[in-house]
């Protein structure tokens, strides 16, 4: 399968457009996932070690008819264990055993550290709860963790004792006021008074110490090997974000199918897109072009004779700037001149002139030639033989620097294109691109066919809609389209380059000119 089917096959399915937008900016997300690979890197490197201790603390509370404790603010069964739970944790997890921790701890240790460092949490469905603490050494984790439970407990201690000695006081009073000790409600007394006293040595029966925290033998935290792999799909997902976020809201027509999807019209050929030195080439003579792009139009013209009366004027356009169509005029004129065909090439895009400068003509004729109501007495003195190719003839339109009055000389357009007809086999028309100027509109209906040139990944959607919108209102139907674009046929092999070296314009103009008397009838 090609290249192409396979991403025809892709695109359509659901991941179509993901594959299309990662493609048309790989390097976008290259150098997303390789950032985020290098910052997952750096971060392992540079970040302090982080270790994790964690002590475990039971929880016993009382039931709901416990009466020993009255009056004491002692956990108590709630029917729901975890509620009563998460009650301890909101006890343990208190200032007071906090500050304690941080004067115990001593260093640079204070309370805002000891609550960044320490956390209390139920421990999954339980009755335990894990006090954890963070540190950058394990020992120092173990003792913050150690530490923090023995704060809590003693905090919660000198509050029992408080609250017993409160309650002790009103046990004795009450007693005192009973004048028989032997009253049973005076025994009974007694005994609450002999068990409240006993919990205040014993500290909380509710909170109790079940494990203490032990040094941890690794750092905490997402382990190296792991984080390699998940920083690199992290990367790689946020680069084909960004690649579909830029295709979505990319202006530009990004494949040959949505070319066509927008408006419909056969590809004539496919034109290698040239690199910078091989442009420079090109524009330096006409057997400088590359073998393969010379072979490319010359298939152009192969299709326009097909007919048996070719299209005899053709006007190249495009739908945005910069899509090639100056090259593919200038081109497909040198190809019809290489095949033994007189032509005129003739500079239309009268806002940026380029087909001179890009031959090497220097045309110093004043913009108003073209304009003289005599100009059909001296048309062919407006011509300028290209260098190098005597059968193909150029008409620019004026140097730089002069202004050109459009409307005068579009409306000079069928009276020029009539005398270059009558001039040459083939009228070859570089026009403005259509989707940004209309100038070319008033010229399409006096020619036999429109090409239009289109460069995916650079011609603008808009602009091509605007030009399709343009042509079907005014009835032309370009013949097709002439699609430059990156293709795997290499610029030069010896089959495309076999047999095309000998030629030269003297030469050419010879057997031109041997064919005209061939084909003339005799006297």
């Amino acid at each position: 399968m090609s290249r192409d089917s396979a991403t025809d096959g892709a695109s359509r399915g659901g991941v179509g457009p993901y594959v299309a937008a990662v493609r048309a900016h790989k390097v976008v997300v290259a150098v997303i996932a390789l950032v985020t690979l290098l910052a997952a890197v750096a971060w392992i490197a540079l970040r302090p070690p982080s270790y994790e201790a964690t002590a475990q603390m039971l929880v016993t509370p009382l039931s709901q008819d416990d009466q020993d404790f009255l009056g004491l603010q002692l956990l108590r069964d709630s029917g729901d264990p975890t509620r009563t739970v998460e009650t301890a944790a909101t006890l343990v997890d208190a200032n007071d055993a906090a500050q304690t921790t941080a004067r115990r701890l001593g260093g640079d240790w204070d309370l805002e550290k000891v609550r960044e460092a320490v956390s209390v949490q139920p421990e999954g469905q339980s009755n335990i709860l894990a006090v954890t603490a963070k540190a950058d050494d394990a020992q120092e984790a173990a003792r913050v963790a150690n530490t923090f439970v023995r704060a809590a407990l003693t905090s919660r201690n000198k509050q029992l004792t408080r609250q017993v000695s409160d309650e002790v006081a009103r046990l004795r009073t009450a007693r005192a006021a009973l004048r028989d000790a032997s009253d049973p409600a005076a025994t009974e007394l007694a005994s609450r008074i002999d068990r409240l006293s006993s919990v205040a040595l014993r500290g909380d029966p509710t909170l109790r110490l079940s494990q203490a925290a032990t040094p941890p033998v690794e750092a905490s935290g997402v382990k190296p090997q792991l984080l390699i792999p998940l920083a690199l799909i992290a990367g790689l997902a946020l680069g084909v974000g960004a690649a579909v976020l830029l295709e979505v809201t990319d202006p530009r027509v990004r494949s040959e199918d949505e070319l066509r999807a927008i408006y419909p019209l056969p590809v004539l050929v496919r034109i290698p897109m040239l690199s910078r030195r091989e442009r420079t080439r090109a524009q330096a003579g006409a057997w400088a072009m590359p073998p393969a792009v010379r072979e490319a139009f010359r298939t152009v013209l192969a299709q326009l004779e097909a007919g048996g009366q070719p299209d005899r004027t053709l006007m190249i356009t495009s739908a945005s700037s910069g899509d090639g169509k100056t090259t593919s005029a200038i081109s497909l004129a040198l190809a019809m001149a290489n095949a033994g065909h007189r032509v005129v090439l003739m500079d239309f895009d009268i806002r940026k002139p380029d087909v001179g400068r890009a031959l090497g003509i220097d045309s110093e004729r004043p913009m108003h030639a073209l304009l003289d109501p005599e100009i059909t007495d001296h048309f062919k003195e407006l011509l300028t033989p290209a260098p190098h190719v005597p059968l193909l003839s150029v008409l620019t339109t004026g140097g730089p620097g002069e202004p050109v009055h459009l409307d005068a000389l579009t409306r000079r357009a069928a009276e020029l294109i009539g005398q270059a007809r009558a001039s040459a086999e083939f009228v070859v028309i570089d026009t403005p691109p259509l989707g940004e100027v209309s100038d070319a509109l008033r010229i399409a209906h006096e020619v036999d066919a429109i090409l239009l040139v289109a460069k995916p990944g650079h011609t603008n959607r808009t602009h091509l809609e605007v030009t399709r919108d343009l042509l079907e209102r005014t009835g032309r139907t370009p013949t097709g389209y002439v699609v430059v674009r990156d293709t795997n046929v290499p610029l030069s092999t010896y089959y495309y380059g076999h047999g095309m070296h000998a030629a030269r314009g003297e030469e050419l103009e010879r057997i031109h000119v041997a064919g005209t008397r061939q084909a003339s009838p005799p006297r």
